[in-house]
């Protein structure tokens, strides 16, 4: 198993205050679907700002969705004209001890793990010696010892750096 926060997806406002109730969360996130980074400092067509917002006042989820679903998203990795959002993820907000940034990207040998012991909105700008990256060879997998490596990199420590590795080479 690989834990996950729980989450629902929703194309309306009305399908976000649902997932609201299903979830029964007292603090949710919510986050504009895109394909592109840097959405919660991206600015709406609709004059909202962020693409991401934790948010306790609850009754405010169907007026926020409303801002986000149909209009375009402008990040700056985006092209000017934004991307349309046709969905947004409710998240329970769970309670963040350290962020830490993890991604796996493609490229033209294979997989790559991307990660930081810095997460946060700012991981392209900040701390960028700090950067990781763990090529993984697709007739191997990710072994072991190139999880390890990626493990250490992040700084955890031990016990959560052994759960880490089991996580990461489930998912790859």
């Amino acid at each position: 198993d690989i834990n996950v926060q729980k989450f629902k997806i929703a194309k309306t406002p009305d399908e976000a205050e649902k997932a609201v109730r299903d979830l029964g969360a007292n603090k949710i996130v919510l986050k504009a679907q895109i394909l592109a980074g840097g959405r919660a400092k991206g600015v709406f067509s609709s004059g909202l700002k962020g693409g991401v917002h934790v948010i306790e006042d609850l009754k405010s989820i169907p007026h926020l969705s409303e801002q986000m679903i149909g209009y375009r998203l402008i990040t700056k990795l985006t092209s000017p004209d934004g991307v349309v959002v046709t969905k947004v993820m409710i998240a329970e907000a769970l309670a963040i001890k350290r962020e830490t940034y993890l991604a796996i990207v493609m490229d033209s040998s294979g997989p790559v793990l991307l990660g930081s012991p810095k997460g946060g909105v700012n991981i392209e700008e900040e701390n960028p010696e700090k950067r990781i990256e763990v090529p993984v060879d697709i007739m191997e997998g990710l072994t072991r010892e190139k999880s390890m490596k990626f493990s250490a990199g992040l700084e955890f420590k031990r016990k959560i750096s052994r759960r880490s590795c089991r996580t990461d080479r489930k998912i790859i």
